[in-house]
């Protein structure tokens, strides 16, 4: 055990120093995990980690956590909402991308069939991991392109787990093997909607005003469905995300999300770093056609995803930068690659070009989607004269992922007199509101009045961010530190300016003092209730002094 946790002391230690180097030189930070993994690994570097196996089972729970993190994440209006456009591509683009890949990696005349049917599904799957971290990091899970790219990795994962279920028959294929596959898929479905309709259900609804013991239930819930998952033998990740999907039918889910993300990035900075000490030691010829393949990937991309959304109707807009996001390959290439060294379908040195075209792909994917926009208007700039290709832009509107010009932190009196206020004289406001706040009968009685609220904790930054807090136009914190739990006034406001630079912000002060410190961090009004309350009092008062001496 004492090795085990030095082994991972050194991975976390090497991790954070890379990290900030790479991000002191504004490079993307899965670039210093990837290589503090291989200068300490056992392959190329210093050899400080000897088994970096212990690594990669903590690296398989960063996965699990992550699609745990996607299934909460998964709204299914949203989803089918993009109806058409989503279940094309996401079918479609495996299945045509892996046609394409046979074909080119059979015209090059590379290996045996089985590595050309291999390289293929490689390259047809991109990497769930890298795609949702960095749409994470840049906010943009919510936007149109981000909700395409992540409907499309759902079909992808649940295409590799079929290939997973499927691949110990490569070399004899037994249709009855698949189609035993979808049925456990659809079983573990049936189990999870059951247990999450009436035991799950019942359990948040005793333990709804501890949000602590929601996050760790949700947690038990998902490592039950891992652990259901794999005694049927699928996949873990598939219990996670199944896991997240139960979730997120629930209130609860974008609190949960906000508190299970720190520990789903540890575990992913492991997952990294463990990618890095599995590089070996290339050669020339190696590293040449991994770039090859990288290369074949990106345009792979464009030629499946990319004309598959603009046939059902998509923007040039979202076409492109869902084929750009998508462009690397997966980490479930690396367990098909695995287990195809195990059943002896591949030799030792595919899977290890698999390997530095997965760590090349990452780090030029890490890139692409950091600047996906840019690179977008120089696309589109290039093909200016082809007004018509690909059809029409979007509205602005259809990246705003529903978020609410006026966003109400916590619900409590002045909250509640201002909700008031606006159902008396101006209800045409309230479709613009958004409230949050963690208690669930608070919810439920905005939710009668047609009120949008969430349940979460504005304590959290996490939180904030996940609710799209930096669309809104108007920011509100009416309760009073006395009345507020983890945090201040005078935080909410600092945290909302750096979230939301052009909003309007409200915050509510006790004193004078107070009120000048929320002005500074950035406050456009302060409320200070009880100066208000004194000087009510004080125009009755004199109000009633005057009509005294009158009489």
């Amino acid at each position: 055990m004492g090795h085990f946790l030095e082994e991972i002391g050194i991975s976390i230690i090497a991790a954070t120093i890379l990290g900030l180097l790479t991000y002191r030189l504004k490079q993307p930070v899965i670039l210093g995990y990837f290589l503090a993994g291989a200068i300490i690994g056992p392959a190329v570097g210093l050899k400080l980690v000897t088994d970096p196996e212990n690594i990669h089972v903590i690296s398989e729970i960063g996965l699990i956590l992550l699609l745990f993190v996607i299934g909460l994440e998964i709204n299914f209006k949203k989803i089918l909402a993009a109806g058409k456009q989503l279940v094309v591509a996401g079918t479609g683009q495996f299945l045509l991308g892996t046609l394409i890949g046979l074909g080119f990696f059979l015209l090059i005349g590379y290996g045996r069939t089985l590595d050309t049917l291999y390289l293929a599904i490689f390259c047809a799957i991109s990497s769930t991991a890298i795609v949702v971290k960095l749409l994470y990091d840049k906010f943009e899970l919510d936007t149109l392109p981000g909700r395409m790219s992540v409907g499309i990795l759902i079909f992808q994962d649940i295409w590799a787990i079929l290939i997973l279920a499927f691949q110990p028959n490569f070399q004899n294929p037994q249709i009855m093997l698949l189609g035993s596959a979808l049925l456990k898929i659809l079983l573990l479905l049936g189990i999870g909607y059951i247990l999450s309709r009436y035991a799950l259900n019942y359990i948040y609804t005793m333990i709804a005003k501890t949000p602590e013991l929601v996050v760790a239930v949700s947690i038990g819930w998902c490592a039950t469905m891992v652990a259901t998952a794999d005694l049927m033998g699928l996949s873990k990740e598939m219990g996670g995300l199944i896991a997240g999907v139960a979730v997120s039918n629930f209130p609860y889910s974008i609190h949960v999300t906000a508190k299970v993300l720190p520990l789903r990035d540890f575990f992913l900075t492991l997952f990294f770093i463990s990618l890095g000490m599995a590089v070996p030691l290339p050669t020339a010829s190696m590293i040449a056609l991994a770039l090859g393949i990288v290369a074949f990937v990106i345009a792979s991309r464009f030629l499946t995803i990319y004309p598959l959304l603009a046939l059902s109707g998509g923007g040039r807009r979202t076409n492109f930068i869902t084929s750009l996001n998508l462009s690397q390959i997966s980490e479930f290439s690396l367990v098909i690659g695995s287990l195809g060294l195990a059943y002896g379908h591949i030799s030792e040195s595919l899977r290890a070009l698999v390997i530095y075209a997965m760590a090349f792909s990452a780090i030029l994917s890490s890139y692409m989607i950091k600047y996906n926009h840019e690179i977008y208007l120089l696309f589109n700039r290039a093909l200016a004269f082809f007004s018509a290709f690909g059809g029409g832009e979007e509205q602005e509107e259809a990246d705003a992922g529903g978020a609410h010009p006026i966003v109400l932190l916590g619900f409590h009196r002045g909250a509640a007199a201002f909700i008031d206020y606006v159902m008396q004289n101006r209800r045409e406001l309230l479709p613009k509101i958004l409230v949050i706040d963690f208690n669930p009968e608070v919810l439920k009685s905005l939710a009668a009045q047609r009120v949008h609220a969430v349940f979460g904790d504005i304590s959290s930054v996490d939180t904030l961010a996940h609710t799209h807090i930096e669309q809104a136009k108007i920011i509100i914190s009416s309760i009073p530190d006395m009345m507020l739990k983890g945090t201040n006034n005078l935080w909410l406001v600092e945290t909302c300016r750096h979230l939301a630079p052009e909003a309007a912000i409200v915050a509510t002060a006790e004193t004078k003092e107070q009120a000048e410190d929320l002005r500074k961090a950035g406050a456009h009004k302060v409320i200070l209730p009880y100066y208000l309350l004194g000087q009510s009092l004080l125009d009755y008062v004199e109000k009633e002094l005057e009509l005294t001496d009158q009489r």
